[in-house]
């Protein structure tokens, strides 16, 4: 079910919306939408790489933070230049994620 927010916008903000909203033949609202998934998806990848960096989650649960599958998320680390720490316990957790996918 969708709900509807509000925000305020800067002027430069709502006219940058329009000028997408033109290009795009779209109303504003289908620009905001498509705006804030990509945004959102790219914070996700963001937070989950942070944690993971930070050894505060394993590799399985950064996938699962950010909606990847572990080979997606391993191929986002490669292009991020982030070093893959494992141990035995997080190898165990990643396998029963794996299993659980398939």
């Amino acid at each position: 079910m969708a709900k509807t927010v509000t925000s305020r916008l800067p002027d430069e903000m709502v006219e940058e919306l329009e000028k997408i909203a033109a290009i795009e033949k779209l109303d504003k609202s289908s620009v905001i939408r498509r705006l804030l998934n990509k945004a959102i998806t790219s914070w996700k990848l963001e937070y989950a790489i942070t944690m993971f960096k930070n050894n505060e989650i394993s590799l399985g649960k950064a996938a699962e933070t950010c909606n990847l599958s572990i080979w997606e998320l391993l191929s986002k680390l490669a292009e991020y230049k982030t070093p893959i720490h494992f141990d035995i316990e997080e190898l165990k957790q990643d396998l029963e994620l794996v299993k659980k996918e398939f």
